[in-house]
């Protein structure tokens, strides 16, 4: 499956997009399928708003994020 939105950290702060990029090193959205809601909430400097956003590109690729 290729990503279909490449850009897809643009919608979210730069403080989960750096917790994305540089901690976990996420570059497509379907690499978050890897990670639970806890694990990402882990991440310094990413929120709960951030999720919402995830979860929706992530439904319109038909995938999910780790139970």
């Amino acid at each position: 499956m290729t990503d279909k939105n490449p850009n897809f950290l643009s919608f979210l702060g730069a403080s989960a997009q750096r917790a994305l990029l540089l901690e976990l090193g996420i570059t497509k959205l379907e690499d978050l399928s890897r990670y639970s809601k806890q694990d990402l909430l882990r991440l310094h400097g990413f929120g709960p708003s951030s999720l919402p956003k995830l979860e929706s590109a992530l439904r319109k690729l038909g995938i999910q994020l780790k139970e």
